[in-house]
């Protein structure tokens, strides 16, 4: 094999290399800027993650450090906090109007509720979300073929008639797919659904580990 030919292969396979290299960091950025950007806009409170690793070839890949600030005036920092997840996804509809997901795979999600009289920090982010309009947070919509969530456990944190904490676990969650309910589904409606279905198993958790203790404190202060 002459010179030529070999300094020709080099050149096609570093060049392969680093086109590799540019998908690999192209999508990851896409997913992650996409999840900070939309989720902020729609829950009115900082949303990040820390990192994400999605292979350039299956679509397949790992989100961590997922995180959902609490919105202001509360003294936790957090609503929510995801370690890491696995999602698999179309790789080359992240290009395209409609991005489509075939799995997200939550484990071990730890969600915070911070109880205050009358409200709490969950129904305020979804209040916000209920009123950002289709379409406002995202040009995209959205399919998620299955959507699962076990292991979650939820702390209550309230300040009602002195500092009090309690934890329990929440409902696994599983979700078929959504955005499929005929014609293509506004990425913030089907964001709704999924955070519809997780704040309510997360107050009803929060209000089986301390909902009598809320109830005598608040009978007791109007009393």
């Amino acid at each position: 094999m002459g010179k030529t030919l070999k300094w020709g292969l080099a050149g096609i396979l570093i060049l392969l290399i680093a086109a590799a290299i540019t998908l690999i960091m192209s999508v990851n950025l896409i997913v992650k800027s996409g999840i900070e950007e939309v989720g902020s806009e729609m829950t009115g409170t900082a949303v990040t993650v820390e990192r994400v690793s999605i292979s350039p070839f299956s679509g397949s890949g790992q989100i961590s450090g997922f995180r959902v600030a609490n919105p202001d005036g509360f003294s936790q920092p957090d609503a929510m906090v995801i370690d890491d997840f696995s999602i698999e996804l179309d790789l080359f509809s992240l290009f395209s109007d409609e991005i489509v997901i075939h799995e997200v795979l939550i484990n071990g999600p730890s969600v915070y509720v911070e109880q205050k009289v009358p409200e709490n920090n969950i129904n305020e982010i979804m209040s916000h979300m209920r009123d950002v309009p289709s379409g406002e947070a995202s040009d995209a919509s959205i399919v998620i073929e299955r959507f699962v969530m076990t292991g979650g456990s939820v702390e209550l944190y309230t300040e009602i008639a002195g500092e009090q904490t309690a934890r329990v676990e929440i409902n696994d969650i599983e979700l078929n797919d959504l955005g499929r309910g005929g014609g293509s589904q506004a990425a913030e409606d089907v964001i709704r659904e999924i955070a519809e279905r997780v704040a309510g198993e997360s107050l009803r958790g929060a209000a089986r580990s301390g909902g009598e203790q809320i109830r005598d404190a608040i009978r007791d202060i109007f009393n």
